[in-house]
């Protein structure tokens, strides 16, 4: 009977200690655990300052360059619309028309782009920053549940071990139990886990939703600068012929100027030209009665002779006159 007891008491014993035993090898699995996840955790928070970090630089240079090509764009704006505001000034009624409707349908299209850019694309980026940190905290709640999991596996799989090696009934009994436990709660716990893993679908394909949506209003801009650009051309071109006119009409007007003082002078020249002819034809005639009435017939023979040579001489100064006339007019 001493024997049996002793025997009883030294199973009871050796139960104790390999309990302990299997509490202090659980201890230390979860220790060990317990910092694998410490440096994991450690790990992700400096990928993610690095990662962190590379988006703020890319963002800073994407907004300086951004910041640098819109003020290049206001410039050159600008400087167009001053251009075509000038140019409005030389059109006739039908180009003023024209421009009117052409800059009707660019400012109705402009308004569409800015609905996009102002409404519509800040909505989804919204939206899309609320599903992100929305899904980061499902994600962190995924992975405490999954490292749960696994510690539970972990602790099932030594129990499991510790089951197949035992000989003594009621510890094998404790230890199915205790195995069977945790079995439940890992079954708890992964049905939490598939309602997140549910949850965070939901959200990839908000996503995938919120990106397709953002890549149509890309296409629509890009299809509405389409137009406007055609409507710039059109306008270009309705400008041209502006300024074609305008200086066809300046050419023709300094044509016009010239030849009127081409005219101008020649009517000058030939007013000046009829004066003298007629100045010489007006030449006064001697009163013979007077003048000739007590000369002798020799010095009256003489002066007429001279007068006949006065006569052929003016004549000839005449032709020349007019000879110098005909020549200017064939050179005009």
């Amino acid at each position: 009977m001493t024997t049996e007891t002793e025997e009883l008491q030294t199973k009871e014993f050796l139960k104790r200690t390999e309990i302990r035993t299997m509490k202090k090898d659980l201890q230390k699995l979860r220790e060990a655990d317990a910092l694998e996840e410490k440096d994991k955790i450690v790990k992700i928070k400096t990928l993610e300052e690095v990662r962190q970090m590379a988006e703020e630089k890319e963002k800073k240079s994407e907004s300086e360059g951004k910041a640098g090509m819109e003020k290049v764009l206001f410039k050159k704006d600008k400087e167009e619309k001053e251009a075509e505001a000038n140019l409005k000034n030389y059109a006739n009624e039908a180009e003023k028309q024209q421009i009117f409707l052409l800059e009707s349908q660019r400012f109705n299209l402009e308004s569409q782009i800015r609905l996009i850019e102002e409404e519509k694309d800040p909505d989804l980026k919204l939206e899309k920053n609320s599903i992100l940190l929305e899904k980061r905290d499902w994600e962190k709640k995924l992975h405490s549940i999954l490292e749960e999991e696994k510690k539970l596996e972990t602790e099932q799989k030594f129990i499991s071990d510790r089951e197949k090696e035992s000989n003594v009934l009621s510890e094998k009994q404790s230890l199915e139990k205790r195995r069977w436990e945790l079995e439940e709660k890992r079954q708890e716990i992964e049905k939490g886990r598939w309602a997140i893993e549910k949850k965070l679908a939901e959200m990839e394909n908000k996503l995938k939703k919120i990106d397709e949506d953002y890549e149509k209003n890309i296409a629509e801009k890009n299809d509405l600068r389409e137009k406007i650009a055609e409507i710039d051309r059109t306008l270009r071109e309705v400008y041209s012929k502006t300024i074609n006119r305008v200086e066809g009409q300046r050419i023709e007007a300094e044509k016009e100027r010239t030849s009127a003082r081409g005219e101008t002078a020649e009517a000058n020249l030939q007013e000046k030209e009829n004066i003298q002819r007629e100045q010489w034809r007006r030449a006064p005639e001697p009163k013979e009665k007077e003048f000739l009435k007590n000369m002798s017939s020799a010095l009256k023979e003489k002066l007429s002779r001279k007068t006949e040579d006065e006569e052929k001489n003016r004549k000839k100064f005449m032709e020349n006159i007019e000879k110098m006339a005909d020549s200017g007019k064939k050179n005009g």
